[in-house]
């Protein structure tokens, strides 16, 4: 898919009308995962290298086996311009900053619990975006066949004592992830809590822009954002306008350009349908990535905008990202009032709560 946005992406630059651009007549699927070497296969293979040679391309085969073991090609997903860092092997000189996540985030999709905001709960300090997205997850294969692959995955936070599993299944003939999410929680006290689904897109899938289908019906800015932003956070309004900063009537269901002028934002979409959904396109409205999910336990979307608005920390200016992620709450200004109102999710001692969502594919080029 990656490919085929970057051969678009050149006929357009070289002048070529979508109606003269060869036609695709016959694709193949091609399923891929990132190369992951056993450790005994790499020492064996290493053993075999020619005299002389061993100490350099024993050093490069680790550099590979490890790089490519950790991610592959995320296609429509957003993947920055940086490598994937394991905490325990790379780590700044100061560890105790509250933001560890925008030292380590890389894109993609990310699962957010138990909070946003850094700061400390009941006596629990918490650091941005809570603790499951930066754990190691348990797996196990629930089935393997050629009609469906399922697989079950589960972790806990370290200070939050919440159980969070996952069953992820793919079948044969749908373009669709489905996902079946139980929240746990193992303690003898209710907690407060906010569960959020951090999902980016990025280049080459934006490049010319994009457009949001969704079945929310309003939309409200965040206050708290940079100057150089594009919305206008005084009120809630009908989606898909908003007003601009300079008081224009903006449809927010279109994503300008790359090379339109930089700025960082964030809204939250709200007042959706019990079965709550999004699709993004691309400018063409070809190829769109679709979430749904159960708008009574994620009752907002954030819409959020990072566009080369951002010149220092942790961007840096060079940072193009467009997230659409369902979240149970609004990021919160003062997390501990936003409990006392009732902002969070509340779940009871030994409680389960249960969700479905899935994300499909959508692909109108034939």
């Amino acid at each position: 898919m990656a490919v085929w946005l970057r051969g678009q992406r050149y006929w357009k630059d070289v002048g070529v009308k979508p109606i003269e651009r060869p036609t695709i007549t016959r694709s193949n699927l091609i399923c891929a995962e990132p190369l992951v070497i056993e450790q005994e296969q790499l020492t064996a293979y290493k053993s075999k290298l020619p005299v002389g040679q061993s100490n350099l391309l024993a050093e490069l085969l680790n550099i590979i086996a490890e790089k490519m073991s950790l991610a592959g090609e995320m296609g429509i997903l957003l993947k920055l311009e940086k490598d994937i860092h394991n905490p325990r092997e790379v780590m700044s000189q100061i560890r105790d900053t509250p933001n560890q996540l925008e030292d380590y985030y890389y894109g993609g999709w990310q699962e957010i619990l138990p909070n946003s905001l850094s700061g400390a709960y009941r006596g629990a300090m918490l650091g941005q975006h809570g603790e499951v997205w930066m754990l190691p997850w348990k797996h196990a294969i629930l089935k393997d066949t050629p009609e469906e692959v399922s697989i079950k995955l589960w972790t806990r936070p370290l200070r939050v004592p919440l159980l969070i599993e996952k069953i992820l299944t793919i079948k044969k003939g749908a373009a669709t992830l489905f996902i079946d999410e139980k929240l746990t929680n193992e303690s003898a006290v209710d907690l407060d809590i906010m569960w959020g689904h951090h999902i980016a897109f990025g280049l080459p899938f934006l490049t010319d822009g994009g457009f949001i289908d969704t079945n929310a019906t309003t939309i409200e800015a965040e206050k708290s954002m940079p100057e150089n932003r594009r919305f206008k956070s005084d009120r809630s309004y009908e989606w898909p306008k908003i007003s601009g900063v300079d008081d224009e009537l903006i449809d927010a269901r279109f994503i300008p350009a790359e090379h339109a002028k930089p700025y960082s934002e964030l809204a939250y979409l709200s007042g959706f349908e019990k079965e709550a959904y999004y699709t993004l396109f691309d400018s063409e409205k070809k190829i769109g990535f679709s979430v749904e999910w159960d708008s009574d336990i994620f009752k907002y979307l954030w819409y959020w905008q990072e566009r080369y608005g951002t010149q220092d920390a942790p961007w840096w200016g060079s940072a193009y990202a467009v997230a659409l992620e369902p979240w149970t709450t609004k990021h919160p200004s003062d997390p501990g009032k936003a409990i006392a109102s009732g902002q969070y999710l509340r779940i009871g001692s030994r409680a389960t709560i249960a969700s479905e969502m899935r994300a499909s594919v959508i692909d109108k080029t034939h």
